[in-house]
């Protein structure tokens, strides 16, 4: 997919978002850039809005993902908890393009022009355009029928009335990834997952039960889904695409050396609508005689305790063991989609009155709300799970894969996930991805970037026919100079306060700053407002010393001084010239 515009439009704005707020992202003018991998980087000082156009998103997805899911829990129908005419943002524009499932050619003329509006207190309404995206081209709602639609209130004044096969015009997934604890970004995603648990718990009571994967397309990437990716990538991925985590100036990572899988076997308790009476279902019901089955097909050996209702299965990595993953669970995807519901099982203990109160959140004060469990209250988590890794003297070493630094854990997070996805149709939202990042890894973040989405166009077809970049976009915010002078003007976006409070999102290409390529001391200065290249209590001592200078103290003193204080740094010696030209 490639997004075009977002527009807030009700009146009380979104966060920092005032009401007629708009960011245009990709232009129809420029198709050859969308070809191209070019992520849209933005950059502004603190409390600029940058993080608040990820939230909006997300909140937006996640209501439009409501209104078209086939299955809903009974939990979320409530209207208390959902309501379709009801969103955060309440009024907006979204428009973007996107290319469809049935189709096996991904080029623009395969494409369709996606434009989602709300007006405050309506459903949210879509119009869908062919190519070349023209009035005349429009697909939905049927021209034909519109007359009659609207009479049986399907067509409101935002266009078609969202309905279940409608997701077919939603990306696959919308990815959301925060380096800090920005729960407001979370929100949308911690109560998608909800959803899904509710939604699996309800499948348990049916008489035919049956359920594939989580509906909902939002995915959260924190610590725990962090391993789940890890593993699945170690397990199925080429040594080509895993190039990036190899290198040794990156995690260094070689492979997967053994882990194991701690299951516990709870129940859901459930009422009976007749007798009152307690019934006990095992949470695991619907995925004993498949995944389980084929998990345990896998392993190296496992071990069921009937006392304590607990399995353990052991796995010792090897070729074998990769090839029978890739048999039973096909693809990485795949497999992480497992090990995904599992984790989100692992709220099955979370009361009904806690969830009421996440899905009611605006997400100001939810942090804390939804409990975390103990390892015993657990349905699922990794145990002893070792990576082997090359380290700085060359030397291999098995380590745990917890005791890595922050810093390869987000990159792990972030390429990661740009391997599982790299040939579906996408939207990643970064929060700050590279907090964390030596200068080193922040200088060619964007380009692993690159190389991990790149890998996924097939071989043996024209680059024209398929290209993977057209499938997603990259949104990140960022601090980083060294992340900005990877990014194309026109894919730099600056956010800033203007005169009257108000936020304001302008391409660097709009205000004149070439960014691509350029040094990081310019871009610290125009972006950030950062004159100095040096630390501020440095600078403060640097400059005490030359007012000293200037008041003509004894030089050989003050040079002995400063000698002792800052040792032979350039500055220095810059302030040294500067006295001796003087004298």
């Amino acid at each position: 997919m490639k997004l075009l515009k977002l527009k807030i439009e009700n009146e009380d704005g979104f966060r920092s978002l005032q009401q007629d707020f708009e960011i245009n992202f990709h232009s129809l003018a420029d198709t050859e850039a969308m070809e191209q991998f070019r992520p849209f980087c933005f950059a502004g000082l603190n409390g600029s809005g940058k993080s608040n156009v990820l939230e909006a998103l997300a909140n937006i997805f996640y209501h439009l993902e409501v209104c078209v899911a086939k299955y809903l829990p009974d939990s979320i129908k409530d209207p208390k908890n959902f309501k379709r005419n009801e969103c955060t943002p309440d009024a907006f524009t979204l428009e973007y393009l996107i290319g469809q499932h049935n189709r096996k050619r991904y080029t623009l003329f395969y494409f369709d022009k996606v434009v989602i509006s709300k007006k405050a207190g309506e459903e949210p309404g879509i119009k869908v355009y062919g190519y070349p995206f023209k009035e005349e081209n429009i697909i939905i709602p049927n021209p034909e029928t519109t007359k009659e639609d609207k009479k049986n209130g399907l067509i409101n004044s935002s266009g078609k009335v969202l309905e279940e096969q409608d997701k077919m015009y939603l990306p696959a997934h919308i990815i959301g990834y925060s380096s800090g604890e920005n729960e407001i970004l979370s929100l949308p995603f911690i109560k998608s997952r909800l959803i899904h648990l509710d939604e699996y718990k309800q499948a348990t009571k049916n008489e035919h039960p049956s359920f594939d994967e989580p509906e909902n397309s939002l995915i959260y990437i924190d610590n725990n889904m962090s391993q789940a990716v890890l593993l699945a990538c170690l397990l199925f991925e080429k040594e080509k695409t895993l190039a990036p985590l190899r290198d040794i100036d990156n995690t260094g990572i070689l492979g997967l050396r053994n882990f194991r899988m701690n299951i516990h076997l709870h129940d859901f308790e459930f009422q009976d609508e007749k007798t009152k009476k307690s019934i006990n279902v095992p949470i695991l019901k619907l995925l004993e005689q498949n995944q389980l089955d084929d998990l345990k097909k896998c392993a190296t050996s496992w071990f069921l305790d009937q006392k304590t209702k607990t399995m353990w299965l052991d796995f010792y990595v090897n070729d074998a063991t990769k090839e029978a993953f890739k048999e039973h669970f096909h693809s990485s995807l795949e497999c992480f989609q497992f090990f995904r519901l599992l984790y989100e099982l692992n709220n099955h203990f979370v009361d009904e009155e806690t969830k009421d109160d996440v899905y009611r959140s605006k997400g100001v004060y939810t942090d804390g709300k939804l409990p975390v469990g103990s390892p015993r209250q657990d349905v699922f988590h990794f145990l002893d799970f070792y990576i082997t890794k090359k380290l700085k003297m060359g030397k291999v070493k098995d380590l745990l894969l917890r005791s890595f630094s922050d810093g390869e854990h987000q990159f792990i997070h972030t390429i990661g996930i740009c391997l599982l996805l790299k040939d579906k149709r996408s939207l990643l939202l970064l929060d700050e991805p590279e907090t964390h990042f030596n200068p080193s890894w922040r200088a060619k973040f964007v380009k692993i970037l690159n190389d991990s989405i790149s890998s996924g166009n097939p071989k043996g077809l024209p680059n024209g026919d398929f290209n993977v970049h057209l499938l997603k976009d990259v949104l990140l915010t960022s601090h980083s100079p060294f992340i900005i002078s990877d990014c194309l003007p026109d894919n730099v976006v600056l956010f800033e306060k203007d005169d009257k409070g108000d936020t304001t999102a302008k391409k660097a290409s709009e205000l004149g700053i070439d960014t691509y390529g350029t040094s990081v001391n310019l871009l610290t200065n125009r972006i950030f407002k950062n004159k100095e290249t040096i630390g501020t209590y440095a600078l403060s001592k640097m400059t005490e010393f030359k007012k000293r200078f200037d008041n003509e103290e004894k030089t050989e003193d003050l040079i002995e001084e400063l000698n002792n204080e800052f040792g032979d740094s350039i500055e220095k010696l810059m302030l040294i010239k500067e006295v001796t030209d003087k004298k």
